[in-house]
């Protein structure tokens, strides 16, 4: 079975079809370890419905927010300019990270809007809107079909959301039209694929399918810089500029940590229907490889994402 990385991203490319792709590993089973430690993995492996239900999205703001998603925000808001009576989208907010960080990086904003597709993500959200003069909504909708009039809107903002929708050109013509004339777009990709997942999407291939490869590293398609800046030209945006920003993020190293993570993937039902020699060996040879990214009883993987930044042309 081929286990060459790229190989695979090609084929997401080529459109294989790939069962579910979502914003990150923490959806659908929940609570594995204690289903682990009780046994009982395969069984609660395969009742994933690949939503984000039960308590996912919790587990997706206290794991991922708190090591990829808070540090990214940062990063991306200190390099965008907001101003004083912006009115500011949100697209595919999540759990609303991005809103939190700029609510609290600039004050003056007339009001700020987060929208995503899933209710779960957003009930997190409103859980933890900060206390803040900017006026806050959280909205469910479609970035494929915003729920906004046109021109409702000075900035746009979207953080690793645009490779996750169906059709991105027509996400980023939505985000265009609730744009005013000279409205502003900066979105966050990410730019390359990170060596956890790497090493975990050959693992995948050689001992589980190369489905589940696929599905591990469709985050990344969007990658290429020249594909992206085309994506954006052809939805109607120019003036464009586009950095690469860094985020250090501490990953567990274990193998059974490892193990822990699948379970809670997109991919986790092909994970679930081999043995558990199949799904320890991807621990052991994905623990291995990271061993150059050691720090203590983690590992510390460089996340490098493009921010794309532009103007209603």
């Amino acid at each position: 079975m081929s286990t060459d990385v790229n190989g695979l991203i090609c084929k997401i490319h080529r459109g294989a079809t790939i069962r579910a792709v979502f914003k990150d590993e923490c959806f659908g089973v929940v609570n594995v370890k204690l289903a682990h430690a009780a046994g009982h993995l395969e069984d609660v492996m395969a009742e994933t419905r690949y939503q984000l239900a039960g308590n996912a999205p919790q587990l997706y703001e206290r794991e991922t927010v708190r090591t990829l998603g808070r540090p990214l925000a940062e990063l991306m808001c200190a390099h965008v300019s907001l101003h004083a009576g912006d009115r500011v989208l949100d697209a595919a907010c999540g759990t609303g990270i991005v809103t939190r960080v700029a609510v609290q990086r600039y004050g003056d904003l007339e009001h700020v809007v987060g929208v995503d597709l899933n209710a779960g993500m957003l009930e997190v959200a409103r859980v933890n809107t900060p206390v803040t003069r900017v006026p806050i909504e959280w909205r469910q909708g479609d970035v494929c079909a915003l729920p906004f009039p046109d021109a409702s809107f000075e900035v746009v903002l979207c953080q690793q959301g645009l490779q996750f929708v169906p059709n991105p050109l027509v996400a980023l013509r939505e985000m265009r039209r609730v744009l005013v004339p000279g409205g502003r777009l900066a979105c966050t990709v990410f730019s390359e694929i990170p060596a956890y997942y790497a090493a975990l999407a050959g693992a995948l291939a050689r001992h589980v399918s190369a489905d589940a490869a696929t599905s591990c590293l469709s985050r990344y398609t969007l990658r290429d810089a020249a594909t992206l800046r085309q994506l954006i030209e052809d939805a109607g945006f120019g003036a464009i500029e586009m950095h690469v920003l860094e985020v250090m993020r501490p990953m567990p190293a274990s193998p059974a940590s490892v193990v822990e993570d699948m379970a809670r993937a997109p991919y986790a039902r092909d994970v679930a229907a081999v043995e558990e020699a199949a799904r320890q060996a991807v621990g052991r040879e994905v623990s291995a490889a990271l061993y150059a990214y050691r720090d203590g009883d983690a590992v510390v993987i460089p996340h490098r994402s493009h921010l794309v930044q532009a103007q209603v042309a």
